[in-house]
């Protein structure tokens, strides 16, 4: 067995705490994490700027999902797996990986700063790491989905310095983002258990239709008083709209429609709603 695929070496620096430690920075990979994470970017910080970060991750959790189920490689020996949520996915890529550069990496990137750039690439080696000590991923799959959320941000940074964002209106965009998303669904490689996400794609769509110009108080307790309670908000709407959803199923033109407009109706409710009632409240402007 080579380096890239070896993971027997991980049992002897396992422990209770390690265990309990990576686990939890494995958490800042999953969804709801990075849903809840760029909401409160976007309502905290800079709706602009958590808006691109939110269509950088959006873009690259699908590359990600496409390539595991293209080439369905197998996960590791399942006796060495310390995390069950990955259920029956596949291993190549790492998508917490992945995700990990094209979010840290591009946040880093936005801030132009040392510290967030160490902080960056500090949660970017947690991240990579637990995936393998909590044996659900090798290093073949770490390495590459470091490799593949670099080069995502590579073409991000090209984009930037080519101002091709502000080039185009933003009709013109969400035609590229719909073409984009209907090429993915017609070239997926669909097989039991593996179908794309369709509400996936309408969240992605409603992020890029609702997303509008906020700015919550400036008094810093009350700014992030109102932030956590626009994210609790915003959790109970990821519940509800997902369990709605889940019951649904994709199955047949309906099941599609329903699913992809639910996942538009969350994303507007939370970038374009939200924002106004907090207006109204007088908690932002």
């Amino acid at each position: 067995m080579s380096i890239w695929n070896d993971l027997t070496w991980i049992e002897g620096i396992r422990s209770h705490f390690l265990s309990i430690f990576f686990d939890t920075i494995s958490l800042a990979g999953y969804p709801t994490f990075l849903i809840l994470f760029i909401s409160f970017g976007y309502f905290y910080w800079s709706p602009s700027r958590f808006s691109r970060v939110a269509m950088m991750l959006f873009i690259s959790g699908l590359i990600n999902a496409f390539l595991k189920d293209f080439f369905q490689d197998a996960r590791p020996a399942i006796e060495l797996m310390l995390d069950p949520k990955v259920g029956t996915s596949y291993g190549w890529p790492s998508g917490h990986s992945q995700i990990a550069v094209t979010l840290w990496g591009l946040l880093a990137y936005e801030l132009k700063n040392k510290w967030a750039t160490v902080g960056a690439i500090t949660i970017i080696i947690l991240i990579a790491f637990s995936r393998m000590y909590l044996g659900v991923h090798d290093l073949g799959d770490v390495f590459a989905g470091l490799i593949i959320g670099g080069i995502i941000l590579l073409i991000w940074h090209y984009a930037v310095i080519n101002n091709w964002y502000e080039s185009l209106s933003k009709k013109s965009w969400l035609m590229l983002i719909l073409i984009f998303q209907l090429m993915l669904y017609i070239l997926y490689p669909s097989h039991e258990d593996h179908e794309l996400s369709i509400w996936f794609l309408g969240v992605m769509t409603g992020w890029f239709i609702g997303a509008s110009n906020i700015n919550v108080i400036s008094n810093p307790v009350k700014k992030l008083l109102t932030s956590i309670f626009a994210i609790l908000i915003v959790f109970f709407l990821l519940i509800v709209i997902t369990k709605i959803e889940s019951g649904i199923g994709t199955a047949g033109l309906f099941g599609f429609i329903t699913s992809y407009c639910l996942g538009m109706t969350f994303s507007i409710l939370v970038t374009w709603v939200i924002p106004r009632f907090l207006r109204l409240a007088r908690l932002a402007s």
